[in-house]
């Protein structure tokens, strides 16, 4: 319980409405309303000056955008990708392929007599970072494409 003396009293500082058991609807501050906005004149749109908005129905349908040329360096790096894909796996199978050849020739004599180090063995090292840049760059252009896509749809 409130030991307040003034709690039931009116506060001439504050509105009504804000007082307690004070009015319950609310005063309109403003004594007179706002003016209407002038009404703008209606005039048809111009086709011409929207380029980019056109109604679509079965008597209006037409092809307003030109197809967007394709970026020539994507087919390079579609290329780029597949043969550095395809040189890893090469240099990665290489041994298998040539080692029969190799023994044979070291068999019969036609080295020398000197081992010499087969070209294909130093190729396995070079293989996964190939295959990996191959894969690497495929999955970036898909990227690229995807983004390039996104944005043109929208």
């Amino acid at each position: 319980m409130s030991t307040d003396r003034l709690q039931g009293t009116y506060d001439p500082r504050y509105e009504g409405i804000y007082q307690r058991g004070g009015a319950t609807d609310a005063v309109p501050r403003m004594t007179s309303e706002a003016p209407p906005a002038p009404a703008l004149p209606v005039a048809p749109p111009d086709e011409a000056a929207i380029p980019g908005i056109v109604e679509v129905g079965p008597d209006t349908a037409r092809e307003t955008e030109e197809p967007r040329p394709r970026n020539p360096l994507d087919v390079w790096i579609w290329v780029a990708a597949a043969v550095l894909t395809a040189l890893g796996v090469y240099f990665f199978a290489a041994p298998s392929m040539y080692q029969r050849a190799f023994d044979e020739a070291m068999m019969n004599g036609q080295a020398n007599g000197m081992y010499v180090n087969p070209w294909f063995n130093t190729t396995v090292l070079a293989a996964p970072p190939l295959i990996l840049l191959g894969l690497a760059t495929a999955v970036a252009q898909l990227f690229v494409l995807s983004i390039r896509h996104t944005l043109r749809t929208r």
